[in-house]
């Protein structure tokens, strides 16, 4: 495995029947699902690469068929996500996985792809993650109930963490899939910087605010044309 491979890399959706979400996936937000908008990105930034939806539900597979192509569906068998993911990887080959959750409607442009060229063009890394970085002074709670500071506190600034978004890209590579790992010891990050591509649609409260999400965001499309 090198990173000067030609090999497009391989998008997989998963999208399991039992999920709370998966109902929401496919109901219009103003015109297009979240699904279709999260296809829509993978196709926009990644047009040579296949993307597979492996996916349990019929109305989900309905959906992904009626897309077209490059998109195909998959049937998943594994209830386990990097299992179902790693099936995907094994069947087609892949030197380099980016795995896409369709419960976030809004990606920037270009977020996908470089994430995916971020673990490409470092040979040293296992997997690539997108994050949210934030400051904040942080406690943690331990297995004992303990509440520890995570910073020395006093008249300091506040640390620097980065949060993962596992659902709006992740790369990673097959071998680490089959070890049931979505990311590894050496992970890259690839640093978001729209919050309001954090939106999801995983309940009906989150999902009422991605449709007034859309509405902001076609208006402002409308006074940038």
């Amino acid at each position: 495995m090198t990173a000067s491979s030609s090999q497009s890399p391989l998008v997989v959706i998963p999208v399991l029947s039992a999920a709370e979400s998966t109902p929401r996936l496919t109901i219009p937000i103003r015109g297009r699902s979240s699904l279709w908008r999260t296809l829509d990105s993978a196709v926009a930034d990644l047009p040579d690469s296949t993307v597979v939806v492996t996916t349990d539900d019929p109305d989900i597979r309905m959906s992904v068929e009626s897309y077209g192509e490059p998109v195909v569906a998959h049937a998943r068998s594994a209830e386990s996500y990097t299992k179902a993911v790693a099936q995907v990887a094994r069947e087609y080959g892949a030197e380099i996985v980016v795995i896409l959750e369709p419960t976030h409607p809004f990606r920037p442009r270009g977020l996908i792809k470089r994430t995916a060229d971020n673990l490409s063009m470092r040979e040293h890394l296992d997997s690539v993650v997108c994050v949210r970085g934030f400051t904040a002074n942080l406690w943690r709670r331990t297995l004992d109930g303990e509440i520890l500071a995570m910073t020395e506190g006093g008249d300091t600034r506040d640390a620097e963490y980065f949060q993962e978004m596992v659902g709006l890209a992740l790369a990673a590579r097959p071998t680490l899939l089959d070890q049931g790992r979505r990311l590894g010891d050496a992970v890259g990050f690839e640093v978001l910087e729209h919050t309001w591509a954090l939106a999801d649609v995983r309940d009906d409260v989150s999902f009422a605010a991605a449709e007034a999400l859309a509405d902001y965001l076609i208006r402002l499309e409308e006074i940038s044309a």
